[in-house]
């Protein structure tokens, strides 16, 4: 019974298929075998994020019906679905048109398009993150200027399941591309923080173009990707701008701990701090526990809407249920032996097992309800700790001490 669904599915494509399938009757689904058939150039990705981009041959007749501007070309962006064990692909679905206004600009949509696949293949694996189905296919407007009633400097903009991309034919530099990118698919991808008065209303945008680039920064370092899978930017300029953008807020927060003032904030440093929180939960505990951050975060007082220090109580909420959690020292550099940063330890009894070269860990017990214990450690109360890990040699491997929570809550 499994495989008849698949089996009628092919059916039906090669009863529907006399010879090539048109690009006008590009479906939502596609098998392999109607692939192989299409009339359109075709590049299949492989890698942790499989998929497909596909060009129709001819000349497309699709317009925008926010702008009524026509486009003449496009790129299909498609994920691989029903990858079997021996990497096989028995289905591909749509979640991407990028459109544009001409065929000179095919080059720069097949780019674009191959950056979506694989901030939606990151976003899918790290925070179980698909299209709705009443949005499957995101459509993306490659334009030759800016919306009427915009600002010249405005790069793009999100507006439901359509994304803009302004001013194509404009200078702009590589890592600037990988940024409008990642900060426009965020509006739509990414868990909505709102109530900002600076420097636009929802802060998704903003953390889109830093945990989506930092992630495909991690990807690279661990070897899961390549240099050349990743359009736009080489590692020396991702790099660069994780140094620039990702890097600061992170440390303020695992070298300070977390100030909910600074959370309650609703202007331009508001959300960076906010940002910059989510970057150290996702660094030091784990895109894991980010997913499970965002599952206990409600909309305070019955309000419609999330805001920062709604997510910051979901986050410590999640934490205190937790059983088990492990921390990653963020920042350390290879030769560095020594390290410290804040962490937020629920109330509870933990012992405290270690990964990597660590010869000894400490918390700062001149803090109120910590208590030291053989391989372990007490706290009467849930709060924001200073934890120092000291190495008994140089590495560039990853240190990371894992909390496990003993017997019932302390009373």
């Amino acid at each position: 019974m499994k495989g008849r669904p698949a089996l009628l599915c092919l059916f039906v494509a090669l009863v529907m298929m006399p010879g090539t399938l048109r690009a006008a009757t590009l479906p939502p689904q596609l098998v392999p075998i109607q692939l192989e058939h299409l009339d359109a150039d075709k590049e299949l990705i492989g890698g942790p994020f499989p998929g497909a981009l596909i060009v129709p041959h001819g000349q497309q007749a699709d317009t925008d019906t926010n702008t009524g501007q026509p486009f003449h070309a496009a790129c299909y962006v498609y994920i691989a679905e029903h990858v079997t064990g021996s990497g096989s692909v028995t289905g591909y679905a749509r979640r991407f048109i990028v459109h544009a206004p001409d065929a000179e600009a095919l080059p720069l949509a097949k780019r674009i398009g191959r950056l979506l696949l694989l901030l939606f293949g990151e976003n899918r694996e790290r925070l179980r993150f698909d299209h709705p189905l009443s949005a499957a296919t995101v459509n993306v407007w490659l334009t030759r200027q800016v919306a009427p009633g915009r600002a010249a400097d405005v790069g793009g903009e999100q507006t439901r399941s359509d994304i803009y991309l302004y001013s194509i034919y404009a200078e702009r530099k590589p890592i600037e591309w990988a940024r409008e990118v990642a900060h426009e698919y965020g509006h739509f991808a990414l868990p909505g923080v709102s109530g900002y008065t600076a420097p636009e209303e929802w802060a998704n945008g903003v953390l889109g173009e830093r945990l989506f680039l930092k992630w495909l920064q991690d990807d690279l370092r661990a070897g899961r990707l390549r240099p050349e899978d990743v359009p736009f930017v080489t590692p020396d300029q991702l790099d660069e701008y994780i140094t620039r953008q990702v890097t600061p807020p992170l440390r303020r927060i695992a070298h300070d701990g977390v100030d909910a003032r600074q959370m309650g904030r609703h202007d331009a440093a508001g959300m960076d701090y906010y940002t910059g929180f989510v970057l150290y939960l996702d660094s030091v505990y784990s895109s894991k526990a980010l997913l499970d951050a965002l599952a206990y975060t409600m909309p305070s007082n019955g309000g419609v809407f999330t805001q920062a220090p709604d997510f910051l109580r979901g986050a410590c909420q999640s934490l205190q249920d937790a059983t088990e959690f492990t921390v990653t020292l963020p920042l350390r550099t290879k030769d560095q032996r020594t390290d410290a940063l804040f962490i937020y330890l629920p109330r509870g009894e933990y012992t405290v097992t270690t990964a990597g070269p660590v010869r000894a860990w400490r918390f700062d017990y001149t803090q109120k309800g910590l208590l030291a214990l053989k391989n372990g450690v007490l706290a009467t109360h849930a709060d924001w700790r200073k934890l120092t890990v000291v190495l008994s040699q140089s590495t560039d491997a990853p240190i990371r001490l894992t909390f496990h929570k003993r017997g019932a809550e302390v009373q």
